[in-house]
């Protein structure tokens, strides 16, 4: 028995076939659902929106910073 056939049979032996060949369930009804659903301001949305408006109110001059990493 050479090497290669003495790791093939170890592997065969460590891992043992799945009885399943296929999906469980079809998955694409739940992402055309999730893509269709209405769309929503997230609360992390809304705090760096206010965070970014709060710095922009008390340092104007970042407003160029932004502006230019847009």
């Amino acid at each position: 028995m050479t090497d290669e056939e003495r790791m093939r049979h170890l592997l065969r032996t460590a891992v043992q076939p799945t009885a399943v060949r296929g999906p469980s369930r079809d998955l694409w009804p739940l992402i055309v659902r999730r893509s269709e659903a209405p769309k929503g301001w997230s609360w992390l949305d809304v705090g760096l929106a206010a965070v970014m408006v709060i710095a922009l109110l008390m340092r104007p001059r970042w407003l160029w910073l932004l502006a230019y990493h847009l």
